[in-house]
């Protein structure tokens, strides 16, 4: 891109020039938009989910100052993504634990066979003496351990005859190595001194802990630890809606005594915690973490707050044990720290692929380049049925809560029946890119899946086009858009809007592809020019001239979260009681508003909904007195007195209305 100064060195004083020559290096600079992905709120504070994006069954260690995490990548290769962060909150993934695993030919997607749901999940991180230890178990191969001098790897892998389902590695005081695994069933494996194998191979191991009553479905997901003689196993039961468990015992064996540790669905209704542990920071505090299901956007990383009562850990802020946080302070950790998110934009630009790129399946290496067109990716089309069956898709997760990418794409290494694009890989498969037919380019928005053959959604002829600007669309209703643009700025919208979701343990991911539809034919490629994420949203802040959801709050008491649609992220809060309230910590007011819209349902008049600056008994900001809608979904709207350029505002309910629901608001 060129950037022209309009300044005169010869007629401008000095500091004016200086001023031209800043403002042409900041706008030349690379703008790193993907920081506004960030949970970290940049007022000490934090907002769950910490990483609003698909990392499931997480496990994290600290060594010195520094924090690791992996997670599960089912089929993605590279596969496990390792991450790094200062202080819990900021995270960047630093490398992968392998680059591909080939046991079985449905890993290299041979015969149109695939493994999308299968392969590796659960790993398990640990740190002793000098060498990091991963092991996961192998779906249809058995547990393998990895071995590393370095976090980011590589790893040496040393596969197993044993499989250990959902593993948690340990390692005891005097260094003797366990695995506790199973479900519903709880057992310890005793592992050789360089946790290369199964001590004894005969060993089936031993049953250390019974779900309790109720509580068996999903009773799996093991992380286990010692604290002051006490051996703690931390474990998930009961699924979507789910709860995190704790055993203790004195004895690694046994008997352990298990008990509920968190119950909450935070703000996302209708879906509790699933598999997580705790960490202890460098200053002395425990933070626990867990995963929440929250559907299309999959299984997200959250971290609450966690103190020690009579040797058992209490999960929850003050007076709210068991519960969760949405917004709450991070972390104390020496130093400051930058902002980071695993996921961004990418030029290409590199010789080699950035860590946040994952293939659908084992690539074929020969297939894609970087180097072959320095600046660009390059898919080499292979002939698929369908984009389900397409090798060397490279995917990124999608973020949330509602986001964009953009590619860059030129056209003209594409032959008769190649298709490349930029979509959605889910439960149902969105593809948007152009197809080469009858030496012409159409613009295509293709659906399918695995049961159901590829149809072609909404087809536009393209003249004289060359290259061509792709985007998809995540929606905060958790719907998918796309658009086109031939230049960059003018973007039309195309095809009907999409609905995909969480598919075989996966959250949906942005997919860039190239596959030929004609089979026999002879194959061109695509090259990328550019992936470019974006996202209006960081942590808690909320431009409040816009449309804000009621469930986007920091804080609660009271009131219930309703989920009316499943699988689908679309929330209000209805069952207001007296003094019940909520509070949202950072609203940025670009002019002065002269009145709020809430969007709100009430069968009934009565009661009045107060905004209060920043306290509950702060000053009063405006009162709501809400009037029958019939049943329903109506906008009122209210006269609000002066608010400052940024503002913490309390919504405090007074009076009676049990038939009040309210989605979400929005100044003017």
């Amino acid at each position: 891109m060129m950037y022209h100064s309009t300044c005169s060195f010869k007629c401008l004083p000095y500091l004016l020039i200086l001023g031209c020559i800043l403002t042409f290096l900041q706008a030349c600079a690379p703008v790193q938009r993907y920081v506004l992905l960030s949970s970290d709120n940049g007022d000490g504070t934090y907002t769950n989910p910490v990483i609003n994006a698909d990392y499931p069954d997480l496990d994290i260690i600290r060594v010195g100052e520094d924090y690791y995490m992996v997670s599960s990548s089912f089929v993605a290769m590279p596969g496990i993504p390792v991450c790094h962060s200062k202080d819990l909150i900021n995270w960047q993934i630093i490398g992968h634990v392998y680059d591909s695993i080939t046991f079985q030919p449905q890993y290299r997607m041979e015969n149109e066979k695939t493994a999308y749901s299968r392969l590796c999940w659960a790993p398990t991180i640990r740190y002793d003496e000098g060498i990091y230890y991963i092991g996961v178990n192998i779906a249809d191969d058995g547990f393998v351990m990895f071995k590393s001098t370095r976090p980011e790897g590589p790893y040496t892998m040393h596969k197993f005859e044993k499989r250990l389902y959902d593993p948690g590695f340990f390692i005891d005081d005097d260094g003797k190595k366990y695995v506790t695994h199973g479900k519903g069933k709880i057992y310890l494996t005793r592992l050789k001194d360089d946790a290369t194998g199964v001590l004894d191979p005969q060993d089936k191991g031993t049953l250390i802990i019974t779900a309790p009553e109720g509580y068996g479905h999903l009773f799996e997901g093991c992380h286990t630890y010692k604290r002051n003689g006490w051996y703690y196993v931390f474990n998930p039961a009961l699924g979507y809606d789910g709860v995190q468990m704790i055993s203790r015992s004195r004895n690694l064996y046994g008997p352990y005594e298990t008990k509920v540790l968190i119950d909450d669905d935070i703000n996302y209704a209708g879906a509790g915690v699933h598999q997580g542990g705790y960490i202890e920071t460098a200053e002395g505090e425990s933070w626990a973490y867990t995963f929440q299901d929250r559907d299309y956007m999959g299984r997200c990383l959250m971290l609450y707050p966690m103190k020690w009562e009579n040797e058992w850990p209490v999960v929850g802020p003050e007076g709210r044990p068991g519960k969760g946080v949405v917004t709450y302070r991070k972390p104390a950790v020496k130093g400051k720290h930058k902002m980071n998110y695993p996921h961004h934009s990418d030029s290409f630009d590199k010789p080699e692929l950035a860590p946040v790129w994952e293939f659908n399946h084992v690539p074929y290496k020969e297939k894609w380049s970087l180097t072959d067109r320095p600046g660009y990716f390059r898919i080499y089309a292979q002939h698929a049925k369908g984009f389900y069956w397409a090798r060397n898709s490279l995917t990124q997760k999608v973020t949330g809560p509602y986001s964009t990418s953009t590619v860059l794409l030129d056209l003209s290494g594409l032959k008769e029946g190649d298709f490349p694009g930029n979509g959605i890989m889910g439960r149902i498969m969105y593809q948007f890119g152009v197809r080469k037919k009858d030496n012409r380019f159409w613009l295509e928005m293709r659906k399918g899946n695995r049961n159901a053959a590829e149809m072609i959604v909404d087809s536009l002829e393209l003249k004289d086009v060359q290259r061509i600007y792709l985007r998809t669309e995540t929606t905060k209703e958790g719907a998918t858009r796309f658009h086109y643009s031939l230049d960059n700025r003018q973007y039309h919208r195309f095809g009907p809007e999409g609905v995909s979701n969480f598919w075989g343990f996966l959250g949906i991911r942005h997919a860039l592809c190239c596959y030929n539809v004609m089979k026999g034919n002879p194959c061109g490629y695509a090259d990328f020019d550019s992936f470019e994420l974006e996202s209006a949203h960081r942590g808690n802040h909320y431009d409040a001239f816009t449309e804000i959801d009621f469930f986007r709050y920091d804080d609660r008491e009271g009131m219930t979260l309703v989920r009316p649609v499943g699988k689908r992220p679309m929330q209000f809060l209805t069952d207001i009681k007296d003094s019940d309230w909520l509070v949202f910590n950072n609203l940025t007011f670009k002019k002065r508003p002269g009145k709020i819209t809430f969007e709100l349902q009430a069968l009934n008049p009565g009661g009045v909904l107060e905004m209060r600056r920043g306290s509950l008994q702060g000053e009063l900001l405006a009162s709501c007195t809400i009037q029958s809608t019939n049943g329903e979904w109506t906008k009122q709207s209210f006269e609000v007195k002066k608010l400052r350029k940024k503002e913490k505002v309390y919504f405090v309910f007074r009076g009676s209305n049990k038939s009040l629901s309210i989605k979400n608001f929005i100044f003017e």
